[in-house]
């Protein structure tokens, strides 16, 4: 029992104690970014169990100038530092990420690793300088260590969905430190509060990084997931953007493309993402799907292609009949159209898909995007049907400056409407021998079957304009359908040589010499060239010598010979459907990308060592190779060095560089099959 009034003992129970002065310890926390540099001034308050039971006030303050927080006089207890969420969150939106990134594994199904774990040990330059110092290190991210829910601007679309990476405490209980790690520094690297965007560059010039993920981006369009799945186009926008631990990936069919991003403040990130989908509307109408996402400097638009899982694709790309160029959805009610272009004619089935979609998403596509491009950069793209359509889009939106890119896009607008549309910044990709791009044919077919047999003469205009297409080879007139923009091809260099043979050796001349007959051979080695004829007008210093290698072949004369305008070169082989697929143009782009970043790796890409093989074959049969042969290889050869070029705004540009090397540190350059051989 426990009462002094009881107790049976003759002992006296209460007795003076005297001791000594209780030891007092202290903790130093230091806070800096990922590039090390210190966050001064940061207001702070601390807490532990003295101060919660009022035997000690709060510790409160300011960090240094060295980002450094001393506090003394602390008995033995874990502490808790907390430091005021919004100037931390106005700061860290001003530092930089580190190039490279931990980029932890993505859990599987089954698999109950955290999303967002912590970051791995080893990773992180700080790391090894505050352990080498001595000092405790912890990688932390803003929301383990403000102490409430700082000001968002622009806000949340869902104020009570935090972005789950910077906040993994929803209950902000700041960061803790037990009693056995008092009486030492703890260096605190916090990661800054940004987001992932996508580089583009807004410019007339061709750009590597654009072509690359504008083409991400229309392989993106055709994702059928759901919104909150893996490889959907919410969950890369809304949460692979905001999960800074890792790249940002393009899933497609088992293949997780990495994105070329930069990091940008939080409150620049992607605020708006919409897929859009005719089928599904209500009521639905067409088979048209699209996505856009805004942020606070770009408005992307990607446009889906042809889907071979229905006939609805078909029948719109096998509808082309050469119509007025106007869209009744862009008309306000009792005014009168305004044509896309003021003369020519544009492909009737494209020009209806864009049309519907128009009509029943006006609120996105006649308001949001129209009014989001007038303060901000515009990219549209696509593939295939996609690429027909963003061009039509683009069109219905010159005003706004759009940048178009394109792959495997068929003709959609006729040769007058294409010079109405030259001030359109558009560079439509060829893959080779992609069928695709070469129809509809370059003939004119706004023949009077399609008016005089009422709703027969559709199909009727549509035999006899594939008749005509067999012809077009031949001729063209009137007004026919053409290319629009700057091309860029992937083109399958071969080389031949010529070489005499005796094919009937029995048989002799009638003064006894056998008969002789010239034949042409094909060569082994094979070359596949990233060819960007504009960029031989490019004014380039460091490209200086190869420009002018090129300058010497490549006149105005033999460019029109060479790169037709509003067409592309003759391939000379049977046309592929196997070519068309965004399979085939993205390892293409990737691994160009890879190369330019870095040309003289170790070891050399594939595709560097068979383009030495092809020049060094070049050189051993020079003699026995076609004149005309010979001195198109040289200019293609020639356009290949140039290449490296367009990422020179990359490089320029703020985040450029590292944006590059995260890129390079991540990707794979033998994940993508690069297909040379047909």
């Amino acid at each position: 029992m426990n009462d002094n009034l009881h107790r049976t003992d003759t002992l006296n129970p209460f007795k003076d104690f005297i001791g000594g002065k209780q030891k007092q310890h202290w903790v130093e926390f230091q806070l800096v970014d990922e590039q090390g540099d210190p966050l001064a001034n940061m207001p702070y308050r601390a807490v532990n169990e003295a101060t919660r039971a009022g035997v000690a006030a709060e510790y409160v303050g300011q960090s240094d100038a060295q980002g450094v927080i001393r506090i003394d006089g602390l008995h033995p207890l874990a502490i808790t530092l907390k430091i005021e969420a919004d100037p931390l969150a106005e700061l860290l939106q001003t530092r930089r990420l580190r190039a490279e990134r931990a980029e932890p594994r993505r859990p599987g199904i089954g698999d109950r690793t955290p999303l967002y774990g912590p970051q791995r040990a080893g990773f992180s330059p700080i790391e090894k300088q505050a352990l080498a110092a001595g000092h405790g290190y912890h990688y932390l991210r803003i929301g383990q260590l403000c102490d409430q829910r700082p000001t968002f601007t622009p806000a949340l679309e869902d104020p009570e969905q935090l972005p789950a990476f910077q906040f993994p405490d929803r209950t902000f209980s700041g960061f803790t430190v037990g009693d056995e790690q008092l009486d030492r520094r703890h260096v605190l690297e916090i990661c800054p509060f940004r987001a992932w965007s996508l580089v583009l560059h807004h410019q007339a010039e061709y750009s590597l990084a654009n072509a690359y993920n504008l083409g991400l981006m229309s392989i993106l369009a055709y994702s059928t997931q759901a919104e909150t799945e893996l490889g959907s186009v919410k969950e890369l926008f809304e949460q692979q953007c905001l999960d800074l631990s890792r790249t940002p990936r393009v899933w497609d069919n088992g293949q997780a493309w990495p994105c070329l991003v930069t990091d940008v403040p939080f409150s620049d990130r992607y605020m708006t993402v919409k897929p859009l989908d005719t089928a599904k509307a209500e009521p639905p109408e067409g088979d048209t799907q699209l996505f856009y996402a805004v942020s606070a400097s770009q408005v992307l638009v990607a446009w889906r292609g042809t889907e071979m899982n229905g006939l609805a694709d078909l029948r719109t790309d096998a509808t082309f009949r050469p119509v007025k160029p106007e869209v009744a959805a862009n008309c306000e009610p009792k005014v009168p159209c305004a044509d896309l272009v003021p003369e020519g004619s544009v492909h009737l089935g494209f020009r209806d898909a864009f049309e519907i979609a128009r009509r029943i998403y006006a609120k996105h596509l006649g308001e949001t995007i129209t009014v989001e491009s007038r303060a901000k950069e515009l990219f549209i793209c696509g593939h295939s049907l996609g690429g027909a359509l963003g061009l039509v889009h683009a069109a219905s939106l010159k005003e706004r400056n759009p940048l178009l890119y394109t792959y495997g896009m068929p003709r959609t607008f006729t040769l007058k409407a294409v010079h109405s549309l030259s001030e359109l910044w558009h560079f439509r990709h060829v893959n080779d021998t992609d069928a695709i791009p070469r129809v509809p044919p370059e003939a004119a077919l706004d023949n009077h079957l399609y008016d005089v047999f009422g709703p027969m003469g559709t199909f009727m205009g549509f035999s006899w304009s594939t008749r005509q297409a067999l012809a077009s080879a031949m001729f063209k007139h009137g007004d026919p359908f053409s290319h629009h923009g700057e091309l860029a091809m992937f083109f399958k260099a071969e080389q031949h040589k010529e070489q005499e043979i005796t094919p009937y050796p029995a048989y002799r001349k009638p003064d006894g010499a056998p008969y002789r007959s010239t034949i042409t051979v094909r060569l082994q080695e094979k070359a596949k060239l990233y060819l960007v004829p504009s960029l031989s007008e490019v004014d380039d210093t460091r490209a200086q010598q190869a420009q002018e290698r090129l300058n010497a072949s490549l006149n105005a004369e033999s460019r029109a010979r060479f790169f037709p305008r509003n067409s592309h070169p003759d391939v000379n082989r049977l046309l592929s459907i196997g070519d068309h697929f965004m399979s085939q143009y993205q390892p293409y782009i990737h691994n160009q990308l890879l190369e330019s970043i870095d040309p003289a790796r170790e070891p050399l890409l594939e595709r560097q060592v068979q383009r030495r093989k092809f020049e060094q074959q070049m050189k051993d049969h020079y003699a026995n190779i076609p004149a005309d042969e010979i001195e198109r290889n040289r200019v293609f050869l020639e356009l290949q060095k140039l290449i490296d070029q367009a990422l020179s705004a990359t490089q320029q540009a703020e985040g450029g560089a590292e944006a590059l090397q995260r890129f390079n540190a991540i990707a794979d350059p033998l994940a993508y099959y690069e297909k040379t051989f047909s």
